[in-house]
């Protein structure tokens, strides 16, 4: 999982972008984005995105 953050000062954000490439003799890649005002916010935004990606694939390929 490669996550990137950034502020762009002309949008007054935080800007984040997530992807995550699954190689299970298939190739697949996922990309989340995201932006909020607040530091904070943008961090919080990318943690739920992280957990909510492992509880799916988790669901997908359990055990």
């Amino acid at each position: 999982m490669k996550i990137n953050l950034w502020y762009s000062n002309s949008m007054g954000q935080w800007r984040w972008t997530l992807c995550e490439e699954f190689k299970n003799g298939v190739t697949k890649v996922e990309q989340s984005s995201g932006q909020q005002p607040m530091l904070r916010d943008a961090m919080n935004d990318v943690a739920n995105t992280v957990e909510y990606l492992l509880e799916t694939h988790k669901k997908d390929n359990p055990l």
